[in-house]
């Protein structure tokens, strides 16, 4: 039954050749995995799927799979079961199959698809446009397209295309909603010349936004060890919709000019989170119109870059806020510690914490669960308040964070000045 199934649905056997010859060819990103899963589902290693598209392709043959086992063992009449299904995908499943004259009207039927109600993804209906636009030169984006997706889903298991092209665009434009990135797209590729610099400069860039991604990227062996600890940072803290900005920094500004402005950027990033009150869309406005001003070199100094910050915390507001700071990420309050000891020891002082959270823990002086000797001197409401606050935390050797424990802050005070963390 099962080879039955294979040679009527799935692909034939050539009897001369002993080839196979599949009734549906994907994509050529696509198609090779298709056909391992149609050849065995058991033999494909999902661990190995770098792709999305993969990686949805195994997930479905994966559902139809447990489908169909959960028939064989639960139903009474599993066979029968089964040539139901498959009756009604010979003669009740209805598949609509267009033949386009060339190219072009195959992408117009596409994107029309989407102005009849069908959703789309973002994504697909840029590639689209731009393979639309191409003309002769389509299989050149579409390798440049290829190969900027390639990259991506190599740098992260999360979905960045769409991401990553807004972001690009931004450098360029300026603030762009991802609602409004393909309609904005449209007005600013309107030919055959401009399709080809942009999906170049797409494939090109991908490889300092990936960079951005991951730190330990080859890219930052151009710039000092600052510039990654700078980016390093930055993602810590989550600020993603500094990208633009970043990209656009790096393709105007030599190494010496990067460097501080990464600095610059990272003060004033720690500025906005420790004082708040600037949502994240108005930040995203900041940084995508200074990316703009930079790609139009009308910004070419770092200086510049923080002057266009118009809303960055004073000094004053920034200490204020930072005197009653509260921390609820441990790998975040434990930055702050670090750099407070980077401050006043310098860097290459032998004080300064560990990275290795197997080796120092993030105490809390008032504990977490404070016992009955705490609760004298604190109510609950006050052990609410100071917890996670910066000045209730110390970075200490894990081996004694793990002794003291609840002890009282005399015993934690003695602990802390003979700790010494390497």
């Amino acid at each position: 039954m099962v080879v039955s199934i294979k040679s009527d649905f799935l692909a034939s056997t050539d009897r001369r050749t002993k080839e196979r010859e599949p009734k549906l060819i994907l994509n050529e990103v696509d198609n090779e995995m298709y056909q391992d899963l149609i050849d065995g589902f058991d033999s494909v290693d999902s661990k190995k799927a770098r792709r999305q598209s993969h990686k949805r392709l195994i997930e479905a043959a994966k559902h139809c799979f447990d489908y169909l086992n959960k028939i064989c063992i639960e139903s009474k009449d599993s066979e029968e079961e089964l040539h139901s299904w498959l009756d009604y995908i010979e003669s009740g499943l209805k598949i609509i199959f267009v033949t386009a004259p060339d190219d072009s009207n195959a992408f117009v039927i596409f994107e029309t698809l989407n102005d009849r109600g069908l959703e789309l993804a973002i994504s697909d209906l840029v590639k689209n446009y731009l393979f639309h636009k191409s003309g002769e030169k389509l299989e050149e984006t579409k390798n440049r397209w290829l190969s900027m997706v390639s990259i991506l889903e190599s740098a992260s298991d999360d979905p960045l295309i769409v991401t990553y092209i807004r972001h690009f665009s931004m450098a360029k434009y300026g603030l762009i909603r991802e609602k409004e990135l393909f309609s904005l797209l449209k007005t600013k590729i309107t030919s055959k010349k401009i399709v080809l610099k942009f999906s170049t400069e797409l494939a090109d860039t991908v490889r300092i936004y990936s960079a951005l991604i991951n730190t330990d990227h080859e890219y930052w062996s151009e710039f000092s060890n600052d510039v990654k600890y700078s980016v390093a940072t930055l993602n810590l803290l989550g600020m993603t919709q500094i990208r633009p900005l970043l990209l656009a920094v790096l393709s105007k500004f030599d190494s010496k000019r990067v460097s501080t402005t990464f600095k610059n950027l990272v003060s004033a990033a720690i500025r906005y989170q420790m004082v708040g009150g600037i949502g994240g869309g108005t930040l995203e406005r900041v940084y995508s119109e200074t990316a703009k001003a930079v790609s139009e070199e009308k910004i070419k100094d770092p200086t510049e870059v923080i002057k266009a910050f118009t809303n960055v915390p004073s000094d004053t507001a920034f200490r204020s806020a930072f005197s009653i700071a509260s921390v609820s990420k441990q790998k975040i309050a434990r930055f702050y510690l670090r750099e407070l000891e980077i401050a006043v020891a310098g860097h290459n002082s032998e004080t300064i914490p560990n990275y290795d959270t197997d080796r120092v823990n993030l105490e809390h002086i008032l504990p977490s669960t404070p016992d009955a000797s705490w609760e004298k001197y604190f109510n609950d409401e006050e052990i609410h308040t100071y917890q996670n606050r910066l000045g209730n935390l110390a970075i200490m050797a894990s081996k004694i964070n793990s002794v003291i424990g609840n002890n009282s802050f005399d015993d934690k005070v003695a602990a802390y000045k003979d700790d010494v963390v390497q």
